[in-house]
Parts: C-alpha cells; structure tokens; sequence
C-alpha cells in the first residue's frame, strides 16, 4: 500500500510539473504570437502610412517632422484615449481595442470601464472627451446613424480644430464613400480599416503613437 501511494505521489507531482510547463509554454507561445502581429504590422507599414503621419483636421497643414502634427506638450490629463463608438460595434471592435489598449498601459475612456448606474451620460461623455489626449473613432455604418455618436464626434471635432486633442480613426465594415458622404474632414484623415488590420494591431500601432509623443 506504502509503495503504491508513493507512486500516486510522483504520478501527481509529475502532472503538476507537466501542467507548469504547459502553462509556460503557452505564455512564451502568447508572447511569439503579440511578436508576430506587431513585425507584420510594420511589415504592412512599409506600404501603408503610419498613423504618426496622418494629416492635421486643417487640410493641406504639411511639417517637416509628423510628430509636430500633435499639439499636446502637457499630459496632464486623466485618460490617454477616449474610444467612440456604435453599440452594435461593441463585440467585434470596441471592446477588444479598449482592452487591447489598457493591456499595453493606456488609460482609456470606454463607457463600460466608466460608467455606473445613476450616471448622467452627457456628463460622463463631456469629462472622458474634455479629459482625453486622443479620440479614437470607430466609424462605421452603425456610427454614422447614431445620435449619442454624432454627439460625441462633434466634441472630439471641437477639441481637434482646437488643438486640444488628436483624432485617429478606426473605419469598421464602411467604405470610403460612405465615410466621404458622411464627413469629407473624417475621410480626409488617414485611418485604419478592420478589414486590412486586426484590433490587436490597431491597437499596438495607436499605443507606439502615444508612447512616442509621451516620451515614453
């Protein structure tokens, strides 16, 4: 009986050992993964514009250095971004991108990380835009028949024209005719399309940006 307990043991020891092992192996597998999203992000870069090179709301602003198109020299405020978005965009885009977001060490303004029962939504949504560096934008079909996003996008507008904040949009399931339609200064902006990036790239690429403009 002693014997086959003790074999009983080293059987659970070594399923133990085996299932730390497996638990590393997938953590190093995870991290060669984000790796490889992001070499074949600046891959894409070599042919798409990187978005530290998009265009002022002014049109026809041009700098010698991109970075300059970014006004803020005070970062101050409460939250890094501030996402926008459609309800029905939640699952697909605005969720991952705001997790993806705080898991690279943003602060990010997200309705279902602010909100509370009680709250008033014009309140919350005029301090989470006053109280950001960047508006990211998830334009889309569902965007764009929004009344609560219209609100917000002429805020986040306000404050771009300003030089108070910088717009970067995410186009979802739209074209550029759509977009251009709907506003010729959001088309004019250079973006990122669901259809050509993951929301982990996106959100990898937006992060590089504010990184680089904090200094950090």
């Amino acid at each position: 009986m002693s014997k086959f307990n003790s074999q009983m043991r080293k059987l659970k020891s070594a399923t133990s050992q085996f299932e730390r092992d497996a638990n590393r192996a997938m953590r190093e597998l995870k991290s060669v993964e984000r790796k490889a999203r992001s070499y074949q992000s600046k891959l894409r870069s070599t042919s798409t514009p990187a978005l530290v090179t998009m265009p002022s709301l002014y049109l026809g602003a041009s700098h010698e250095n991109p970075v300059d198109l970014f006004p803020y020299d005070d970062y101050g405020k409460e939250y890094d971004v501030f996402i926008s978005h459609a309800s029905e965009d939640k699952d697909e885009v605005a969720r991952p991108l705001a997790q993806a977001l705080r898991e690279n060490g943003l602060t990010v303004w997200y309705d279902e990380f602010e909100l509370r029962i009680g709250d008033s939504l014009r309140r919350k949504i005029d301090k989470g835009i006053a109280n950001s560096n960047f508006g990211v934008i998830v334009i889309s079909r569902n965007f764009i028949n929004k009344g609560w996003t219209n609100y917000e996008l002429d805020g986040l507008i306000t404050r771009a024209v300003s030089g108070e904040q910088t717009m970067l949009p995410v186009w979802h399931n739209i074209t550029k005719r759509e977009v251009i339609n709907y506003s010729p200064s959001l088309a004019d902006k250079l973006a990122r399309s669901t259809t050509e990036f993951t929301v982990e790239e996106i959100a990898d690429e937006i992060a590089d940006l504010i990184r680089e403009r904090k200094g950090t």
